[in-house]
C-alpha cells in the first residue's frame, strides 16, 4: 500500500516551526504541544498495513578490518522501482572506536526496524553500519588497528595524498560505489549537535528538531580528510550527528530515545506511525 503523510497542514507546520527563511530559530519548538505537532506533521501511515509481514533486514559483509573482523552493513532494500529512482540512505556508527554509544543506538534502531510492516518500505535503500571500526571498538580507541583515524582517511583536497589507506576506508569506498549515497548520517560523540554544510541545512533541520539538538556548522577544529569534506567535494550530503556526551553503556538507551524519531525520519523520509511508540523497554527487559 502507498505510504501517506498524516496531517493536512504538515508542510505548513514544518515551515512555521523551522522558520520560512531558512534561519535557525532559537528553538524548533516551544513546548510539548509544538513538539507533538512537529511529530504529527512528519508522520506517515499506510492503509491496512500487514502487521504479520515485517521488514526484512539483510546483513552483508562489505569487507574486513585490518584484524580480519567482518565489516557488516544491515540493509533494508527499496521497493521494486526503477533503479535510477532508488535512494541510498547511510547511517554510520563507531567510525571512532571509543565513541561506543554511536554503535549501540544503531543496533537498537535495527531491531526496531524489524518490527515494522513491509508496507512502510519505499524508494529508499537503508544501509546501517553500526560498527564501522570494529578493531578500534574492541580496544576502545579512536583509531583503527592501523593507527589511522578513519574519519581523516578520505581522498579530499585537504587530506592525505594516498587516502584511502585503511582497509576499512577502502571497503567503504567500494560500498559507496555499489550503492551511491543519496545522504549519509554519520554518528559521533560527544558534542550533542547536528553539524551540516549550508547546502544540506534542510536535511539537518528535522533531525535536530526531533532530537532537540542544536544545529551547527563545525566542531571548532580542522578535520582534513573527513567524510564530511569528501561529501562536500563530491556533492554528497553528509550530516554529522554528535550524540550526547556520556560514553557509558548504561546511557545508551537514553541517548537512543533522544534520537530514535530522528533516525526513523532520516531513514524512511518520514516517521512510520507504529514507530512513534518506542519498543526499547521491551528489549531491555529481555
Amino acid at each position: 500500500m502507498p505510504v501517506r503523510f498524516i496531517g493536512v497542514f504538515g508542510l505548513f507546520c514544518v515551515s512555521v516551526l523551522f522558520g520560512a527563511n531558512g534561519e535557525k530559530p532559537e528553538r524548533p519548538y516551544k513546548n510539548s504541544a509544538d513538539y507533538d505537532s512537529l511529530v504529527s506533521s512528519l508522520t506517515c501511515s499506510v492503509d491496512d498495513p500487514d502487521s504479520e509481514d515485517k521488514i526484512r533486514v539483510r546483513k552483508i559483509t562489505y569487507g574486513k578490518s585490518l584484524k580480519k573482523k567482518p565489516l557488516i552493513a544491515h540493509v533494508v532494500d527499496p521497493i521494486n522501482i526503477k533503479k535510477n529512482e532508488q535512494e541510498n540512505i547511510y547511517l554510520l556508527g563507531a567510525q571512532h572506536g571509543d565513541e561506543r554509544n554511536t554503535s549501540r543506538v544503531l543496533k537498537y534502531f535495527v531491531r526496531e526496524i524489524r518490527l515494522l510492516s513491509r508496507d512502510f518500505m519505499n524508494a529508499r535503500r537503508i544501509i546501517i553500519i553500526p560498527l564501522y571500526n570494529p578493531d578500534g571498538y574492541k580496544k576502545n580507541t579512536r583509531f583503527a588497528a592501523s593507527d589511522i583515524d578513519l574519519n581523516r582517511d578520505f581522498p579530499t583536497s585537504d587530506g592525505a595524498e594516498d587516502a584511502p589507506r585503511a582497509s576499512e576506508s577502502k571497503a567503504f569506498m567500494k560500498l559507496m560505489q555499489r550503492f551511491p549515497p543519496t545522504v549519509i548520517y554519520n554518528l559521533h560523540q560527544p558534542f550533542r549537535v547536528v553539524l551540516h554544510y549550508e547546502a544540506d541545512l534542510e536535511l539537518a533541520k528535522p533531525f535536530a528538531a526531533l532530537a532537540d539538538y542544536p544545529l551547527g556548522k563545525d566542531v571548532g577544529y580542522p578535520t582534513p580528510g573527513s567524510l564530511g569534506t569528501y561529501g562536500l567535494e563530491k556533492k554528497i550530503p553528509v550530516i554529522t550527528v554528535e550524540l550526547s556526551r556520556s560514553m557509558k553503556q548504561a546511557m545508551a538507551p537514553f541517548i537512543y530515545e533522544e534520537i530514535r524519531l530522528s533516525l526513523f525520519h532520516a531513514a524512511f523520509g518520514c516517521i512510520p506511525r507504529p514507530a512513534r511508540k518506542s519498543r526499547l523497554e521491551k528489549y531491555l527487559n529481555e
